[in-house]
């Protein structure tokens, strides 16, 4: 995921110091994860979704912290 080649782990969780909300929350969760090496399929089936809603929410998160 390109989309989160520029932003560092410390952005990451820096924003989730600052973050409300369940799903945006979640979303930096997912992103910190696989910044740490965690694949967007294991990350699929630790929250019972597909592939692609891991991509579009990490796809969002640079969006708003970047």
């Amino acid at each position: 995921m390109d989309h989160l080649d520029e932003i560092s782990v410390e952005e990451l969780q820096e924003a989730l110091d600052n973050v409300d909300g369940k799903k945006p929350t979640k979303r930096l969760l997912a992103a910190i994860a696989y910044k740490n090496g965690v694949t967007q399929t294991e990350l699929a089936e630790w929250h019972d979704t597909g592939r692609r809603t891991i991509y579009r929410a990490q796809a969002t998160r640079h969006r708003r912290v970047a």
